[in-house]
């Protein structure tokens, strides 16, 4: 019997891969894989990786305009040549190290690393009997959670006896386990370590800092005021500038020239400019790599909260819901505790205790976003239906999350539409 294809509930968990230095190397895609009614069924898994790849924007995503993306795919995908729905100027082939290393498909991976390709090594474990498929890795991806010292210096040797590849840790959970995979040689890293804060326990939030979260006091009062909001604009030159060319660009559409950050406030609209502004003081504020990765991650939790709510009847909430979106990931980036961060920010106790931990109504949101990130989609299922949402207002949802973020992170900074 032919599956029912369920498209619109596909979804696509987008991590980034940092390079030793903290430098967004690549995105990896993972995928929903779950068979369960919740989730999207497909004939096979060719089928669905297909899909997802001919509804996203590949190789223009995040902060990074020629940002490699890592996808996985099942060998006989590869053998049919499916991987080429992906762009070989930016593209990484994954394939796990335990298919079969047959004429046939390795064949079909020398003619894509031709093509202008890599290829990844998934769950690299040394097996014997696939050295044929070793000599032809561009990376080999090695799950070091749990690993100790020998079993990481046996793989490592392994991988630079047969090959000079690069090494990429994934699962990378702890402070640990980054400084264990880099002095073994390891120069990619992914994992959820980078969600995490590496508290410093003299770490102060700074004036200039607090300066910029006044701007929230503003921006979330419950009636728009645009003589304080536009005072307060015009008294950050960055913002100001930003504010006018962002409006001015040619794919916004109006008509004049926009030439007063007044004028600007009140043609593009209290909401749309609340939001803008929101992301962008978040971003100000927290200028490195890592913490860029953080900021557009936070900006799509909030877009997904706020969507998710429109879309399921929480509309009375959707507001709290983006601002708990944008601030959940505010220790990671700021290195501090979410108790010292959130009494410097205008928002609801409610959410503040969500934030810090303490498990109330908000919880679930959070814990939805942490399973989406995760590609733990069982998780997913049992959480939107405790929320009391559809699949495929999450997926779809999700998705429109990806959109409204990119508007912000593109890499020429320039933005070509207005954020809802």
């Amino acid at each position: 019997m032919t599956q029912d294809k369920t498209y619109e509930n596909v979804f696509i968990a987008r991590q980034p891969v940092f390079d030793e230095n903290g430098k967004t190397w690549a995105y990896m895609l993972l995928f929903r894989d779950s068979m369960h009614a919740t989730s999207a069924t497909f004939t096979d898994d060719a089928e669905a990786t297909m899909r997802v790849l001919a509804d996203m924007s590949l190789c223009n995503i995040g902060t990074e305009q020629a940002a490699r993306t890592m996808v996985h795919f099942p060998a006989d995908a590869v053998k049919s040549g499916y991987h080429r729905a992906l762009g070989s100027e930016c593209g990484i082939v994954i394939i796990e190290e335990r298919e079969p290393a047959v004429p046939r498909l390795l064949t079909a991976l020398e003619e894509l690393r031709e093509e202008g390709y890599l290829l990844a090594i998934n769950n690299f474990e040394g097996t014997p009997g696939q050295e044929e498929l070793w000599a032809l890795a561009d990376v080999f991806i090695v799950d070091v959670h749990n690993k100790d010292d020998f079993e990481l210096r046996d793989l490592v040797q392994t991988t630079t006896r047969n090959s000079k590849a690069k090494l990429m840790a994934k699962r990378v959970e702890t402070l640990e386990e980054k400084r264990r995979a880099k002095k073994h040689g390891f120069t990619l890293f992914h994992g959820f370590y980078y969600c995490k804060p590496e508290v410093d326990s003299g770490r102060k939030i700074s004036s200039n800092e607090i300066t910029r979260l006044k701007l929230f006091e503003i921006i979330e009062r419950d009636e728009p005021d645009f003589d304080a909001l536009a005072e307060a604009v015009e008294a950050d030159v960055s913002i100001s500038y930003r504010l006018l060319a962002f409006l001015n660009s040619p794919n916004f559409g109006f008509a004049t020239t926009i030439t007063s950050i007044r004028q600007a406030v009140v043609l593009a609209g209290w909401k749309p400019i609340r939001n803008w502004l929101r992301v962008v003081i978040l971003t100000d504020m927290s200028p490195s790599e890592k913490s860029r990765e953080l900021t557009y991650l936070s900006a799509h939790r909030a877009k997904l909260f706020e969507t998710a709510a429109l879309g399921g009847g929480f509309e009375e909430i959707s507001d709290k819901l983006f601002m708990l979106g944008l601030f959940s990931l505010l220790d990671a980036m700021f290195d501090m505790e979410m108790k010292d961060l959130v009494k410097h920010l205008p928002i609801d106790d409610v959410i503040k205790r969500a934030l810090c931990g303490t498990e109330n109504e908000f919880s679930p949101w959070l814990r939805l976003a942490h399973s989406i990130e995760a590609s733990r989609w069982d998780e997913v299922g049992t959480l939107a239906r405790a929320l009391n949402l559809l699949p495929g207002t999450i997926a779809v949802s999700y998705q429109h999350a990806f959109s409204w973020a990119d508007s912000f992170f593109g890499s020429d900074n320039e933005k070509t539409d207005t954020p809802q």
